[in-house]
């Protein structure tokens, strides 16, 4: 049953749009453990033309992250050191495993349907897509009045390895930075959906590129 209900809520979710469970607020700073809302993100899907596969089939390994960052919970630095998290909200998976589904979906809007895969499934793939999750939070600030500012941070180390022997063709890091409306957590989670799909998108493009030159030629 719990599967299923993430799986509707995961379904059509936009930047800041909130899947309540129970009702419930989440604002900043964190303090308690309780979930009453999880949120979701968006794959990017404008992409001006279909992109094609040189013969290549491209497994996505889901991303390695730091303690810290591979959990469901949604983390905030509320200063250079201090880690915290949202209280009554979680992302509907583990950070690293959205990136992954994220990475694959993106790749199905671009016009690669057959082309990309996620580690569990039994295709016999010749190129993988190996990352590290860097960062995956929102850093809030103090303002002068009060109030505070949230700029949130996504950063991913990615490599393009050819699996015959192990061969990294290409190696890059993608990030990107959003700032908040405001230190909310629906705030946060809309400013995330913007700097998440700006890295994929980013990602999506340089894989594809990297395995259509690595290809021999017909």
């Amino acid at each position: 049953m719990a599967r299923r209900v993430k799986s509707l809520l995961k379904v059509g979710l936009t930047a800041g749009t909130l899947a309540v469970l129970t009702v419930g607020c989440s604002t900043i700073l964190p303090g308690g453990d309780t979930a009453s809302t999880l949120y979701g993100l968006t794959a990017p899907s404008n992409y001006t033309s279909a992109m094609s596969a040189s013969g290549w089939q491209l497994m996505v390994e889901e991303p390695v992250a730091e303690r810290a960052l591979d959990t469901d919970r949604i983390a905030v630095y509320s200063g250079p050191h201090a880690l915290q998290y949202f209280t009554g909200a979680r992302w509907t998976d583990r950070a690293p495993r959205m990136m992954q589904d994220l990475i694959v979906e993106s790749f199905e809007h671009a016009g690669l349907q057959m082309s990309a895969s996620r580690q569990s499934v039994a295709v016999r793939p010749n190129v993988a897509l190996v990352s590290d999750l860097r960062d995956f939070e929102a850093r809030v600030t103090p303002a002068g009045d009060g109030a505070a500012t949230a700029m949130v941070v996504v950063r991913l180390s990615a490599k393009v390895i050819w699996l015959d022997g192990r061969k990294v063709l290409d190696g890059r890091t993608f990030e990107a930075r959003q700032a908040a409306g405001s230190d909310t957590v629906a705030d946060v989670v809309s400013a995330m959906n913007v700097a998440a799909q700006s890295v994929v998108r980013d990602v999506v493009v340089w894989a594809t590129e990297t395995s259509n030159q690595a290809m021999p030629a017909s």
